[in-house]
């Protein structure tokens, strides 16, 4: 039976369509604990490069470039819970900072969840033979079962 659905959640149009299939979940056992999951994960040539102009560009505003960061998971997971809430459901949220595919697979053994729901990134074939995709290695590394969402 299925207790609890983690959805990881970058934002994207396919992550939202993830929280999405995850309301038909609730809608059939309203019982389920759901958790809407971010990692925030900063390349190195981010920080090196852009991340000191998006911080100098908002002076004193941006006390921290934490805060930056802060700022954008919250909106990801606002984004997530209003699918959720526009249908009546409710969630808890949680956040990570590291190798996203990692975080994911360690929070949900942790959690002990049933099920990940996650949305694809649509990268291209090339693209994901060279980079791999955070999906493809959740799938991999899961300890429990993953449906993939497009």
């Amino acid at each position: 039976m299925l207790k609890k659905v983690l959805i990881p959640t970058d934002g994207s149009e396919n992550s939202l369509r993830a929280a999405e299939y995850t309301v038909k979940l609730l809608r059939l056992n309203p019982e389920i604990e759901v958790t809407v999951f971010n990692v925030v994960n900063v390349p190195r040539r981010f920080v090196a490069r852009k991340l000191f102009w998006v911080a100098a560009e908002r002076g004193k505003a941006a006390a921290s470039i934490e805060e930056l960061f802060e700022e954008e998971r919250a909106e990801i997971l606002n984004r997530t819970m209003a699918v959720l809430e526009k249908e009546g459901f409710t969630a808890a949220t949680a956040y990570r900072k590291g190798n996203p595919a990692e975080e994911i697979c360690e929070y949900a053994r942790d959690g002990q969840f049933d099920l990940i729901v996650m949305g694809t990134r649509g990268a291209s074939g090339i693209q994901e033979i060279l980079i791999g995709s955070v999906s493809h290695k959740v799938l991999q590394m899961a300890p429990c079962p993953v449906i993939l969402v497009k």
